[in-house]
């Protein structure tokens, strides 16, 4: 049995191991670690990678890796988990969406790969995990969180071929219903679509919200979701639950907020809403009603602003385009 290895994680046999990898140096010299817990069983299969903290405050994302995690006995496993529970870990630590460490590049992680070796601090940390990820994955399920703890959609790499199919298999799997099968150009540099760039199936869920705004039973939720996946895919025995029919997207639209102010949204995440329909309200700081704000496009809400303020060009909605029932 070949060792699977990531950083100090190192899987000679079936069971649960530990580790850290170095993706990054402090200012102060002190190296940026990262968690690395591989689960592999006695039997060969696929290799699941899936990651979490892209954006350092979706600690959903972390929730579910752990959920996941401790409901897998060795014994049952045909292959093996590689997990990286807290990707960014210094945006993580400093409760934000991107590193404090990063200056004049890319702060985006999901716009980084699959990194530079050469490049600013966050294109180097995404390099690093990238090199790991592309040696050993057969498929790759990335966690990301919207605004809201009631979030709840999918993305898979749509880039034609097998890839195409086994996003597919892997999100009727997970049965969120809905779901964007992303196309080729669109979230460049993500995880998901560099992934699929080098043939491995990925998919991207969209579960609760930033930083406290998710729940147990979210969490619980997403992990009964990815042993069904798991199944799916061949890595756990039994019947694969069937979610029903997904809702499909053409593509998604990204509404920014016109102006800031305090700000009641009117909309809440699966709603069908239609092109000129009020968003929300701003009202001025002696809270008199100071203008509705409306959707620019038709189709189904994916996230909205929460509020209580909005700055001027935030995220106002986000929006799954041309719905359709697959």
């Amino acid at each position: 049995m070949d060792m699977i290895e990531v950083g100090s994680a190192r899987a000679d046999g079936p069971g649960r191991f530990e580790g850290m990898l170095k993706v990054g140096v402090h200012p102060d010299g002190a190296p940026v670690e990262i968690p690395v817990i591989i689960v592999r069983g006695k039997e060969p299969g696929p290799v699941l990678w899936m990651h979490a903290c892209v954006h350092g405050d979706e600690y959903c994302g972390t929730y579910n890796v752990h959920a996941f995690l401790r409901s897998l006995d060795p014994a049952e496993v045909h292959g093996a988990v590689i997990a990286l529970p807290i990707l960014n870990i210094t945006a993580f630590r400093a409760y934000r969406r991107m590193s404090p460490f990063e200056g004049f590049n890319n702060g985006d992680m999901n716009r980084c790969f699959p990194g530079n070796p050469k490049g600013g601090f966050t294109e180097q940390m995404a390099h690093a995990v990238y090199t790991q990820l592309k040696r050993h994955a057969t498929h790759l399920i990335d966690f990301h969180t919207a605004f809201t703890a009631n979030t709840r959609w999918a993305l898979y790499a749509d880039t034609g071929g097998e890839v195409s199919a086994a996003g597919r298999r892997m999100a009727e799997a997970f049965g969120y219903e809905n779901t964007l099968p992303t196309p080729k150009g669109t979230l460049v540099g993500s995880a998901m679509m560099t992934a699929a760039a080098d043939g491995i199936p990925a998919y991207i869920a969209e579960a609760g919200g930033v930083g406290t705004a998710f729940t147990p039973e979210t969490v619980a939720d997403v992990a009964e979701r990815l042993r069904n996946v798991a199944r799916a895919i061949g890595l756990l025995e039994g019947e694969v639950t069937d979610y029903g029919p997904l809702t499909l997207f053409s593509n998604f639209h990204w509404a920014n907020a016109p102006r800031g102010g305090l700000f009641t949204p009117a909309v809440s995440c699966g709603e069908t809403i239609g092109e000129g329909d009020v968003v929300g309200t701003y009202y001025d700081l002696f809270g008199d009603n100071a203008g509705d704000v409306y959707s620019p496009a038709s189709g189904i809400v994916l996230a909205h602003h929460p509020g209580p303020i909005i700055p001027q060009g935030d995220v106002l909605i986000h929006i799954g385009l041309n719905p359709k029932r697959a």
